[in-house]
């Protein structure tokens, strides 16, 4: 803070110094040098000079005259008037010493009390005239200075806009309220060609192409009087932004120009439009940019509706996949988008081709620009010789064109077309088309034999129109992907559905020999029972027999086994065909996992179940008891199944919350992650599982039991899982919603 206060009076010391230095030495460059305060000091001087000699000749020659101070009052007054405050100051300060020197001699010495009253008026009104003229001539200097530096500022400002004026690129035109041109730029002499006509001929010429200029619009029509930018802007508008027109002019060479046109009034200090300022500017160019630009946005929309409408192979059309290519149906709009691609790019072939990835070789698409007999000589060309390599003739060009470049070659250095293309081509852009980041075909456009240079916007149309392509080659293979996965898909619900209905069958046609050799087993069953009760045999001759009784109990057990797969296939396909149902009542889940417990417990008698129940009573559940016995059948005979004879298998019920739970765990080899995740579909069997025998049994599975105990379970509103580590055992465990009412 001090620093800046001490440098603030350091400023205002030296800008102090250097206006009394310009007062005294007289710097100040809008003065002639004769006026210089410097040659005032002298004319001052020289003044007093003459003063003094008058004044003395007066004394000696001429008493009478009372006062001889005329002559240095005007010297006084004219340095002042001509030279400065300072110099005049200087000037009277001489002339007082001069007076004091001619009315008190210097042998007398100073003293007021020598003047007489009139003498002593006479020099203070000297002093105090000259002060006066001086404090007045410094102050009408003061206000010329002003009047000067404001003069010579607005002078600098003219320059300056006069600078900008000219230099803005766009045309400046400033216009009375009659239409004449008052003022223009010199960008105006280029944008409406006037330097080229003779000057003397330039103010008409100008003021007719400017006055003409403002009354027709963009498509050259004549525009109402209210609707000229001219008539709008002594109105009041200003043409900024969006609402400036386009206007289209003749320049003085005869060419149409589209300029667009902005503006604004120009007031007095009354606020009332005296002129109008127009700027003109150049955006023919531009307006053809964006037509083109509109133009090739409109031809690449109709490029997609055409490649939209590439027909679509029928599933019938499919049953021979080796004739479908991937631009079946590209070939048909072909000439249209050929067409189209000859509006935005200039050229006079169109040639496609597709790239077949089995063995890399080109095919025709389509072509223009041929004649008949043109055509079939390319294609007879290319099909004798279609690979894509001898065709581009160099591996660098196959991958540029993989890496989805645009290229552009000298058709002559062009194997693709000095081989097969029956005309000479100057300049050829190749354009990839890339499906699943694979080359998959080929858009070739050329000039034919003219001169053309592709512009890089060409490039980017061609490489656009071939993205186009990539897009419709993508979409006929997904639709032909999609026709063969429904034609599979109706072949494989066929198949399904006559599996099922052999499944069906045969199961049907099992049961019936289940059935009789199950009654079979019964009445040999009953016969050897009253056979031995009739105590006429033996006891060698029984235990003869006994071997054969075993024999029927496990033969028993066996039909039993498969009469439960026979069933297991037969609710298989009643899920598979929808006519799976269930009969569900209020049940006891207690007294369903026990009676189920017991079962098992006495077909393998020798395996120990556990069965852990918790502390209620009973577990009411809206069930169909059936269904739910058979799930717990079958965990536990997949734990029978899976773990050793010697282990202990347990049963858990328990309840959490509002549901119930039933778990089987077992001691067996346990199951991997996926494994977990797949033992629930159907017919899925866990690969390289071992199973366990007991007492001669054979456990025997197809891989549908837990399937069909997933669809019974959740059909009953509950859920399936297991929880198993490979090496560890598993434990199986379903869920079902407790029944809410208690009478049930």
């Amino acid at each position: 803070m001090d620093g800046n206060i001490h440098v603030e009076q350091h400023l205002w010391r030296q800008s102090v110094l250097t206006h009394v230095w310009s007062l005294i030495v007289g710097a100040n460059e809008t003065l002639p040098r004769w006026r210089s305060p410097l040659v005032g000091y002298v004319i001052g001087i020289m003044f007093v000079g003459i003063g003094l000699g008058v004044g003395l000749a007066e004394k000696q020659l001429l008493a009478f005259l009372s006062f001889p101070g005329m002559v240095l009052f005007a010297g006084v007054v004219l340095v002042a008037l001509f030279w400065g405050v300072i110099p005049s100051i200087l000037t009277m300060l001489l002339s007082l010493l001069t007076l004091d020197y001619l009315y008190i001699p210097p042998s007398w010495g100073f003293s007021f009390g020598s003047y007489q009253w009139n003498e002593m008026v006479q020099l203070l009104t000297f002093t105090g005239v000259c002060l006066v003229i001086t404090f007045l001539t410094n102050q009408r200097e003061v206000a010329r200075l002003r009047a000067v530096a404001a003069e010579r500022d607005a002078a600098q400002q003219a320059r300056q806009l006069e600078t900008i004026f000219e230099a803005i690129s766009d045309g400046i035109v400033v216009y009375n309220k009659q239409g004449q041109v008052l003022h223009t730029n010199t960008a105006i002499q280029s944008l409406f060609g006037l330097q080229t006509i003779p000057r003397k001929e330039e103010p008409e010429i100008k003021q007719t192409l400017l006055a003409e200029a403002i009354r027709r619009g963009e498509q050259g029509q004549e525009l109402a009087d209210k609707r000229r930018p001219l008539a709008r802007i002594f109105r009041g508008e200003v043409l900024t932004a969006d609402n400036t027109p386009d206007v289209l002019a003749q320049t003085a060479n005869g060419q149409k120009t589209v300029f667009n046109i902005s503006g604004a009034p120009i007031r007095d200090k009354h606020g009332n439009i005296e002129q109008a300022v127009l700027i003109y500017r150049d955006v023919t160019m531009r307006r053809h940019l964006e037509r083109r630009t509109a133009d090739a946005l409109q031809t690449l929309l109709e490029v997609t509706e055409t490649l939209m409408r590439v027909p679509e192979k029928r599933t019938d059309e499919l049953t021979d996949s080796n004739s479908y290519q991937t631009t079946d149906g590209i070939d048909a709009i072909g000439p249209q988008l050929a067409v189209l691609t000859r509006q935005v790019v200039e050229s006079t072939h169109v040639v496609m081709y597709a790239v077949e990835q089995a063995n890399e070789t080109l095919y025709p698409v389509f072509s223009t620009g041929f004649s008949a007999k043109e055509e079939q000589q390319w294609r007879a060309a290319l099909a004798s010789n279609p690979s894509i390599g001898e065709q581009l003739g160099s591996p660098l060009l196959q991958v540029h064109l993989e890496n989805d470049e645009v290229i552009m070659l000298d058709g002559m250095t062009l194997p693709l077309y000095t081989n097969t293309l029956p005309y000479y081509v100057e300049t050829i852009l190749v354009a990839p088309i890339i499906v699943d980041k694979r080359l998959a075909g080929l858009l070739c456009v050329d000039a034919g034999n003219r001169e053309h240079s592709y512009t890089r916007k060409e490039m980017i149309l061609v490489q656009t129109i071939a993205r186009l392509t990539a897009l419709a080659f993508t979409r006929v293979h997904i639709e032909r992907e999609r026709a063969l996965a429904q034609a599979n898909e109706l072949a494989l619900r066929e198949t399904n559905h006559q599996i099922e209905d052999f499944l069906s069958m045969v199961c049907h046609e099992l049961k019936t020999p289940l059935t009789i050799m199950r009654g079979s087993l019964q009445l040999a069953e009953r016969k050897m029972h009253k056979l031995l009760s009739s105590e006429t045999f033996s006891a060698d001759e029984v235990c003869h027999i006994a071997p054969v009784q075993a024999l029927l109990e496990r033969a028993k057990q066996q039909i039993a086994i498969q009469d439960r797969l026979v069933n297991d296939l037969l609710d298989v396909t009643r899920v598979q065909t929808q006519t799976f149902s269930l009969q569900p009542e209020p049940c006891d889940l207690i007294s369903i996992v026990k009676r189920a417990v017991n079962s098992q417990s006495e077909i393998v008698p020798e395996r120990a179940i556990h069965l852990q129940l918790p502390e209620q009573n009973v577990l009411p559940v809206h069930v169909d008891a059936t269904r739910i016995t058979q799930v717990v059948n079958n965990y536990l005979t997949n734990a029978l199944k899976y773990s050793p004879p010697d282990q202990l298998i347990k049963v858990h019920v328990s309840v959490e919350g509002e549901l119930a739970c039933v778990e089987v765990i077992d001691e067996g080899q346990g199951l991997s992650e996926m494994d977990s995740e797949r033992i629930w579909e159907r017919f899925y069997r866990v690969p390289g599982a071992v199973t366990q025998t007991s007492a001669g049994i054979a456990y025997m599975g197809l891989g549908v039991g837990l399937y069909l105990c997933k669809t019974i379970v959740e059909r009953h509103g509950g859920q399936v899982g297991v929880r198993s580590k490979f090496g560890h055992g598993s434990t199986f465990w379903f869920t079902l919603p407790l029944d809410s009412d208690d009478d049930a």
